[in-house]
């Protein structure tokens, strides 16, 4: 009888228990049902609840898990203050790695995840990680092509994947571009023909060839699109890609007939203007054209070459310092004390390369330096951080790459570098773009201000405080520098322009971030002041920014500039292109802010002339002419292998006006334009313009330029070597204010500017007709102030900080 009872009282227990688990296993798809109908709906809140309950009652269920992953990337995309969203995306991106532990095939959740690790707005970005994510989908579903093409097309755009490779860069754009071909190439054997992921595919596969530097390959993918049937849009891309192409194999003749086709497709701007140049460099040139294609190009205005002073001669090649680079910036400087300026180039998939100037001529000197293996970056500063009179290096490594630590390299001064970037606490790794250096706090050391978040990964820009000892502090919050970190930043300015005798700080707005005007309060703290100041603008692509004194009025004045729409661009190049009011500005446009003497500034942009929008993304300053005025010349462009756009050169005209006058002279490359640097190299008295030029890819590399200046020296001169004592010993942020007859000027010595770019420290002083500098006066950070009179024009003098005669050196 008691086995009976006993197998009834299981029994019964059993009853109750499968009971129990129907009962909760109904109750656990009641709540689950609930939570993802209201996460549907966009009622986060109350789903979380549901969920929760679902928690308690089976708290390893991948679907669930999943549904919390995307509870909270949803919160992350709902919730409007930045900085508490993106506190959802850790707990988002736990909650796919719980689901893939309990369900390491569950495909939904291995897409949030590659989602999540390769966008950089998203704080988690991980390419290498994401492109293993990807291969993981790829492989348990071969067959989605969809998401084969879209993953592929990914690694094929702005994405560097870290690799340790020998003789590569470390994050060498072709590897994302060999993975991208792996996968098109297995997509376009499998999918169906006249497909419309065929056709997609054939178009990504003949562009990443293209971008990879093989475009005969890619001749026939174009070619082979074509074939099917396509929108006119479609047809018109193809067109483009294969006229890019052409063009980029010399072929110019099959490149405009290409052009042609792209616009019997679709009347265009675009095509116009590629059909152009294309023509240009066929015999006949743009008269082998039909009328009704002729890009109506505007004309520039030749009343501003009255005094004929601007031409230039590209004596790269005969240098031998016209490396074919991809984007990155350059530097000029005497590392090695043997009285000559030598150059540093830096470009995207190379390492920088060192040449030595040997009285003229250049040798490579990159190994002899031990400075092989160093990747390139977005600025290259030529700089003397230890203050011991012998330049160093300093690396911003990582930009659009993505994380790699900055480098400081110490020049011993045996013609070698030594990297102490750790040591020294400045290896920084945030996305950095611009680095300046400039005495912050005047206590004779040069700081640094690095400007992150180009990628828009959270990481900000950073101000590091030189200790005097070789060492830097991080000093971005004390100095009340905290940037929310969706803002990012590109561009970066210093300069004094309340003239209280410290340097403060412009950043330029990157979309969606606005422009910020840190006025230094001589205290190593800073206070924001850009809309009381009048530095505001849209919101606007902001590249590179600068202080310079464009009216000569003693005060420095503000340029912001933007990488504008392509379609924008060519627009402004048409004949009759104008602007008549700000309200009619394009928000890409430059911007130039007229310094007013009190703090404040007006937009002077639309009356300057400088309202066209470029695709800008470097940019310098100098006077070309020697006229007086300082001129400014634009390097532009953008990733993509069809944008042929001119690097752009404008005149100050004197009057408060700039003229466009790229094709004038000769200056308008179509390399993509990045570092830019101004130096007097043949000591004649007029500056040369050196021009780093490529794109992000390899199939964008250029030669670079060294524009020589034919005719500037006819103009009168002044150059100025400046020697630091209390001051450092380059004389970074003295300023010279000088008056020469009706001309006053106000030059600040940069620490760097522009494109991460570094211009030798000497000022330069166009007289144009007057044949001396009536009164100098030197005005050092260290608070000294040193006045000459009636210096004789065309000389180069130097200036120590301790004396109180000036030498002249020749």
């Amino acid at each position: 009888m008691k086995v009976f009872a006993d197998a009834a009282f299981v029994a019964l227990g059993l009853t109750i228990f499968l009971v129990q688990s129907l009962s909760a296993s109904d109750d656990f798809d009641l709540h689950f049902e609930q939570g993802t109908l209201l996460l549907t709906q966009g009622r986060t809140a109350e789903a979380k609840l549901e969920f929760a309950r679902c928690l308690e009652l089976r708290p390893k269920h991948a679907g669930l898990h999943y549904q919390l992953a995307r509870l909270h990337f949803l919160d992350f995309n709902q919730t409007p203050d930045l900085r508490v969203a993106f506190q959802a995306l850790p707990v988002a991106l736990a909650e796919v790695g719980k689901t893939l532990k309990e369900n390491p095939t569950h495909l939904d959740a291995l897409r949030l995840k590659f989602d999540l690790l390769r966008f950089p707005k998203l704080l988690h970005y991980d390419p290498n990680a994401a492109f293993e994510t990807a291969l993981e989908m790829i492989s348990l579903n071969p067959s989605c092509y969809d998401f084969r093409l879209e993953a592929a097309q990914w690694m094929s755009g702005e994405v560097r994947f870290v690799t340790n490779r020998k003789k590569q860069v470390p994050q060498d754009s072709i590897v994302g571009l060999e993975r991208a071909l792996t996968q098109f190439d297995s997509a376009l054997k499998a999918v169906p023909p006249y497909s419309s992921q065929e056709q997609r595919g054939l178009f990504l596969m003949a562009r990443t060839l293209a971008k990879a530097g093989r475009f005969s390959e890619s001749l026939a993918y174009f070619q082979s699109r074509l074939q099917r049937p396509l929108s006119d849009e479609e047809r018109m891309e193809s067109f483009r890609g294969l006229a890019t192409s052409y063009f980029r194999l010399g072929r110019f003749r099959e490149a405009a007939e290409a052009c042609l086709n792209a616009l019997r497709s679709k009347l265009n701007a675009i095509d116009l203007w590629l059909l152009r140049i294309s023509a240009e460099r066929v015999k006949g040139g743009v008269s082998i054209v039909p009328q009704q294609y002729v890009f109506p190009l505007r004309e520039e205005p030749q009343a501003s070459l009255k005094n004929g002073l601007l031409e230039f001669t590209d004596i790269a090649p005969a240098l031998k310092i016209n490396r074919l680079d991809g984007n990155g910036p350059c530097a000029w400087g005497d590392y090695d004390h043997d009285g000559d300026l030598d150059l540093l180039v830096g470009g995207s998939d190379r390492f920088i390369a060192l040449y030595k100037n040997n009285a003229g001529s250049f040798s490579e000197a990159t190994v002899q330096a031990k400075l092989s293996g160093m990747p390139s970056g977005y600025s290259l500063n030529f700089v003397d951080y230890d203050n011991d009179g012998w330049l160093d290096i300093y690396v911003c490594l990582n930009g659009w790459s993505g994380p790699l630590p900055n480098r400081l390299l110490r020049n011993l001064g045996n013609g070698t570098f030594q990297d102490v970037s750790k040591p020294a606490g400045v290896d920084d790794a945030g996305s950095g773009f611009v680095s300046l250096w400039g005495d912050l706090d005047r206590d004779g050391d040069l700081d640094l201000v690095v400007a992150n978040g180009v990628l828009k990964d959270g990481s900000t820009p950073q101000i590091y405080r030189n200790q005097g000892d070789g060492t830097f502090e991080n000093v971005t919050r004390k100095a009340g520098m905290v940037e929310p970190p969706e803002y990012g930043t590109i561009g970066i300015a210093l300069g004094d322009y309340d003239r209280d005798g410290d340097l403060d700080l412009f950043i330029n707005g990157w979309d969606p971030a606005p422009n910020r005007l840190y006025r230094n309060n001589g205290d190593f703290t800073f206070t924001e002041v850009a809309q009381q100041a009048g530095v505001t603008q849209p919101s606007h692509g902001g590249f590179v920014c600068f202080f310079f004194d464009y009216n000569n009025d003693a005060y420095p004045d503000i340029l912001a500039t933007s990488l504008a729409p392509w379609p924008a661009v060519v627009e402004s190049l048409k004949r009759g292109f104008s602007v008549r009011s700000p309200s009619e500005l394009h928000p890409d446009a430059p911007r130039l802010f007229r310094n007013e003497k009190n703090g404040t500034f007006s937009d002077v942009t639309v009356e300057s002339g400088l309202y066209f929008p470029m695709g800008i993304m470097a940019g310098g300053v100098a006077d070309l002419d020697n006229d007086g005025f300082l001129d400014l010349y634009f390097g532009t462009g953008d990733p993509e292998l069809s944008r042929l756009e001119p690097n752009r050169f404008f005149h100050n005209n004197g009057d408060g006006t700039f003229s466009d006058l790229t094709m004038t002279t000769g200056l308008g490359n179509l390399g993509k334009g990045h570092g830019i640097t101004f130096v007097d190299f043949d000591n004649d008295g007029d500056l040369d313009l050196y021009a780093q030029l490529g794109g992000f890819f390899r199939g964008d590399w250029w030669e670079n330029a060294f524009y020589r200046n034919e005719k500037g020296n006819q103009n009168h001169w002044l150059q100025i070597e400046l020697a630091g004592s209390k001051t450092n010993r380059f004389a970074v942020g003295t300023v010279v204010i000088a008056r020469a007859g009706d001309l006053t000027f106000y030059r600040e010595v940069k620490g760097s500017e522009g494109f991460g770019s570094t211009d030798p420290y000497r000022v330069s002083l166009g007289l144009g007709r007057r044949s001396q500098v009536d009164e100098l006066q030197v005005l050092w950070p260290s608070g000294k102030k040193q006045e000459f009179h009636s210096i004789g024009a065309d000389r180069l003098i130097e200036i120590r900080e301790t004396d109180s005669q000036f030498r002249t050196v020749r």
